[in-house]
């Protein structure tokens, strides 16, 4: 058999996934553990780890190997699955190109992790290959970034060391605006209008309650209801705010579901909201 790497980014020729690979290379964390990035062109990841190497100034980042590998193409995916120990996909949209990958790992036995924000992807892998993956002992981690780390672990702290019950949280995401305006990177912007314009197909109430069957308690507090835009007047969050269409609320939801049935822990509410310094673009 081919060498199993303990690590292989695919989509590693991509910003998110240049990103990955030059974390990886200068953490402690991975020192001793063997990484290979794949994708679908040999010049392009080749190209990608000479920048990387020459930008942090480890000339062996550029000798890591390479594994050939798309999307469209099962039997690709499943020699890269299993040359792998974990699988970091980096290749979104996700709801157009990640659940072959998803399946491929899972299917080969290896664990998968991706940074998808979109909840419609997150909940359907989770019904489909959930089961699968226990049997095969893997991890399927989705939202291993911005989404929904933050907003995870940080609803989790606040669950464990308020004082009190913790009834529920708003939770803000801010986009500070720079000299030309506001920004966001073209996967994220494709993500959103993908999620906006599926969203009926997508029937997310049907997969919670696949994922989800067993009742959770009522809850004696709830977070206010808002407009669709509102005024916020809290410090450091003046302006303006909108629900947040990312995977934070799904994520959150989820833990605390799990959290109740396994631990007995009390369910927290959550509320997200996307904010903005001004109204309307300037």
């Amino acid at each position: 058999m081919a060498d199993r790497y303990d690590v292989v980014v695919y989509g590693a020729s991509g910003f998110t996934g240049a990103y990955i690979v030059r974390a990886i290379a200068t953490s402690s964390i991975f020192k001793g553990k063997t990484l290979a990035v794949a994708g679908r062109s040999e010049a392009k990841l080749r190209a990608t780890l000479d920048e990387v190497a020459s930008d942090i100034g480890v000339a062996a980042v550029s000798h890591y190997p390479i594994i050939i590998a798309d999307s469209s193409d099962e039997q690709s995916l499943a020699a890269m699955a299993k040359r792998a120990r974990v699988i970091i996909n980096a290749v979104g949209p996700y709801r157009l190109h990640g659940e072959a990958v998803v399946k491929a790992a899972v299917e080969n036995g290896e664990s998968h992790l991706d940074l998808s924000g979109e909840p419609a992807f997150l909940e359907k892998m989770e019904m489909k290959y959930a089961e699968l993956a226990r049997e095969k002992g893997v991890y399927v981690v989705g939202a291993c970034g911005w989404d929904s780390i933050p907003c995870d672990l940080g609803t989790d702290f606040l669950k464990r060391n308020f004082e009190g019950t913790l009834g529920y949280v708003e939770t803000f995401v801010s986009n500070h605006r720079g000299p030309s305006g506001y920004s966001f990177n073209a996967g994220t912007y494709q993500s959103l209008i993908l999620g906006i314009s599926f969203a009926k197909e997508d029937n997310l109430g049907k997969l919670r309650r696949s994922i989800m069957p067993k009742r959770l308690p009522d809850a004696k507090c709830k977070p206010p209801k808002r407009a669709n835009l509102w005024n916020v007047q809290e410090k450091q969050l003046e302006g303006w705010a909108l629900p947040f269409l990312g995977s934070d609320k799904s994520i959150v939801q989820r833990s605390q579901y799990y959290d109740y049935h396994a631990n007995g822990r009390s369910p927290v509410q959550i509320a997200t909201y996307f904010s903005l310094e001004y109204r309307i673009y300037q």
